[in-house]
């Protein structure tokens, strides 16, 4: 219903880190392109498609931070978290973020939970059941999300503010991952313009695009000097 599952098999473990430090270098806010000797050159929302085939239209959720008081309310009503285990994550954190130790933790909780509760005898198992399956359930994609298209420079935490976005399960479809993703990379990607930033967010993967570009633009140039070569001989 998501529509993220083709998240569960992409990676980026072949980027190279040289790569994408080259790259962030070559990165210019102003026109949210990368400025390459052969010219500029930006990813674009195809690109998304095309890589990640994940939904690209519909709504947008905005980019902020969520107060903390935001972020209490938010763990406890989708995740179950009890007030004292959010409040004590929300102090470590000192922002509306949550670790991905503690959510890890948390969805295996509530993983085994649901498999307690597989044949409930009352209906108030049942109810509990539902309940626990639902959270259950977001805590999983929250997990595919924070790993994969909202990944954060520190790679420790997420930001809650995506989890608002798995509210209605209904309408999951309804959002445009996509779309978030790359605004979300683009946005870390402006950040280490900053010099006293040392490491980027955001899903690496999209980069596949300007190293398939160059790769092939190299291919060429070489294809080309083989022929001048061939043609002198």
């Amino acid at each position: 219903m998501s529509g993220l599952t083709p998240l569960l098999t992409s990676g980026y473990e072949n980027i190279s880190h040289g790569f994408v430090c080259a790259m962030s270098e070559r990165w210019h806010e102003e026109t949210s392109n990368f400025h390459l000797r052969v010219g500029e050159m930006a990813i674009t929302i195809d690109d998304v498609a095309c890589l990640l085939g994940i939904p690209i239209t519909e709504r947008l959720l905005p980019n902020r931070e969520l107060t903390c008081e935001e972020g209490l309310e938010t763990m406890q009503v989708e995740l179950l978290f009890t007030a004292e285990a959010a409040a004590k994550e929300m102090t470590k954190q000192g922002v509306a973020h949550v670790s991905f130790g503690v959510l890890k933790r948390r969805y295996e909780e509530l993983l085994n939970r649901c498999n307690q509760l597989l044949e409930p005898d009352t209906q108030e198992e049942q109810d509990e059941r539902a309940q626990v399956r639902l959270a259950c359930i977001k805590a999983f994609l929250f997990l595919l999300l924070g790993w994969t298209i909202f990944f954060g420079k520190n790679s420790k935490n997420i930001n809650l503010l995506w989890l608002l976005a798995l509210q209605d399960m209904d309408v999951l479809d309804n959002w445009s991952w996509g779309g978030m993703g790359l605004d979300f990379l683009y946005e870390q990607l402006s950040l280490t313009s900053d010099s006293s930033v040392t490491s980027c967010g955001g899903y690496m993967t999209l980069l596949v695009v300007i190293f398939i570009f160059l790769l092939f633009y190299l291919l060429d140039c070489k294809c080309i000097v083989v022929c001048i070569i061939l043609m002198l001989i």
